[in-house]
């Protein structure tokens, strides 16, 4: 893992995780970074995973890369990329036994506010904490042509 993930989550894969194939189905990939998104969130942030994240999951995106098995030890590499008014982005490195590389991914969390049912700007003491954590800056990137 490189020092651009800066955050990292250990999975243990157990035998529930197992698809008929032999090895981990992707919705549980799906799950595996799931994981590692909440657990960045409270270690980051100081949320509380259970009603204290007041976000959506507007947008993920898996490339696998390689088969993972059961007993395998997953390290799942996570940042923060950007931040804009409402939403960020995150990104994802699966790694496995001898950092083989499993899996990509890349999201988009939206920050909402569920009582008035819309999008939120992102709180500044978050931008300030997660600018502090990945230790650069989190500006958007312009949107193309």
């Amino acid at each position: 893992m490189n020092d651009d993930y800066r955050h990292r989550t250990r999975v243990e894969v157990i035998f529930r995780d197992i698809d008929s194939y032999g090895h981990v189905n992707n919705a549980v990939t799906s799950t595996y970074i799931e994981q590692a998104r909440v657990t960045y969130m409270r270690d980051v942030l100081g949320t509380d995973p259970i009603g204290g994240m007041p976000l959506i999951l507007a947008m993920i995106k898996i490339d696998y890369i390689a088969p993972i098995f059961f007993a395998d030890t997953v390290e799942i590499g996570t940042r923060v990329d950007w931040v804009g008014r409402s939403s960020f982005g995150m990104s994802h490195l699966l790694r496995g036994t001898n950092a083989r590389e499993l899996a990509r991914a890349s999201g988009v969390l939206v920050h909402y506010d569920y009582a008035a049912a819309r999008p939120s700007p992102v709180p500044n003491d978050w931008r300030q904490a997660l600018v502090a954590h990945e230790g650069r800056s989190l500006e958007r990137p312009a949107a193309g042509p």
